[in-house]
């Protein structure tokens, strides 16, 4: 009777240590893999998140949320793409039911009823041309349809409730960090540190 206890009180201590704790307030971000990484900076000063392809070459991009506690049933966003970049093709979550606009000029993404996301969620995967290797990012912005604008989920709590979420991570592309780590200033103020 003891080691079935035991046994028993191990298989619900692994269970529930599987089982990803979410954060109060939820996260959305652009990355360059399907691993939804950032990494750290490197030596150099260069973020995590960054890709740098040759000029007319592609790369991947992907939107991800991390919901809050209440999970993630709903949201809305719009991205920010620089002139340098252009969409070649984009891949939506098959388990989303309903999107309404477009990641550009803002999009509202609903997952199919009893598909209440309580982990990482992958929205859109987007296959990108750069067209220019300048420095630039692809990032999420408020979506302008929304009063006040902002870029937000409905959870699956009762009711559905609208909340914020942060900002995790833009997509840096061909990103050059400044080399000296010299902080922008003018002359007169350069002078008068004499």
């Amino acid at each position: 009777m003891k080691k079935a206890l035991l046994i028993a009180a191990a298989v619900m201590f692994v269970a529930s240590s599987v089982v990803a704790e979410l954060p109060p307030v939820g996260y959305i971000g652009i990355f360059m893999d399907a691993t939804h990484f950032v990494g750290d900076p490197d030596a150099y000063g260069n973020p995590g998140n960054l890709v740098c392809p040759a000029v007319y070459g592609s790369f991947p991009a992907w939107i991800w949320i991390l919901p809050p506690v209440d999970g993630l049933q709903a949201a809305e966003w719009a991205v920010s793409f620089p002139a340098t970049t252009v969409t070649l093709a984009t891949v939506q979550n098959p388990a989303i039911a309903v999107a309404l606009g477009s990641l550009a000029a803002g999009i509202s993404v609903a997952f199919a009823e009893g598909m209440c996301q309580m982990d990482w969620a992958w929205t859109h995967q987007l296959n990108m041309m750069l067209l220019a290797a300048v420095p630039c990012k692809i990032e999420i912005i408020n979506h302008p349809g929304t009063l006040p604008p902002a870029f937000q989920v409905a959870t699956c709590a009762l009711g559905y409730p609208i909340e914020p979420l942060i900002n995790l991570t833009p997509l840096y592309v061909c990103w050059v960090p400044n080399p000296l780590g010299v902080q922008e200033t003018n002359w007169g103020a350069i002078k008068s540190l004499f």
